[in-house]
């Protein structure tokens, strides 16, 4: 890994080639794909983004680009989902998850429902059943 030290005045050192290069020379490293660590001369801190940053015009950021059908899909689905999710969030709308757990929420309770009825059923044929049951007359009760 080839180190270029930086001073305050804005110049660079090679430590390779012991020499002075100019902001041109070191884009052409870059260009190159060589592997470059830019560090501060009296701190020895790593400088190596900031300085690709400023270089930014000088560096051949010129690539194929890579057209995959299948990510072109995905990421058009993925911001229309966004989007949609955003616009029924903006009108108040329940989402799909919240939906799946209202109808849940439903399903239960309507069971709920079912049992109790048909608990009441039993109770209404009980009641029922005992009123058409013949009274005993109150002196054969004491017995």
């Amino acid at each position: 890994m080839r180190i270029i030290k930086t001073y305050t005045n804005g110049r660079f050192y090679d430590t390779l080639n012991k020499t002075y290069i100019s902001k041109e020379q070191l884009a052409a490293l870059f260009n190159k794909k060589e592997e470059i660590a830019i560090t501060m001369h009296k701190t020895g801190s790593d400088v190596t983004k900031s300085v690709m940053k400023r270089l930014g015009p000088l560096l051949d950021t010129k690539k194929e680009p890579k057209l995959n059908i299948d990510n072109i899909k995905n990421w058009v689905s993925d911001q229309v989902d966004r989007r949609i999710e955003k616009a029924i969030a903006l009108i108040n709308l329940p989402s799909r998850d919240q939906i799946k757990r209202l109808a849940a929420d439903i399903e239960t309770l309507t069971k709920q429902v079912d049992g109790l009825q048909n608990s009441l059923v039993k109770k209404k044929a009980t009641v029922q059943r005992e009123k058409k049951a013949p009274e005993k007359p109150v002196s054969e009760q004491v017995k």
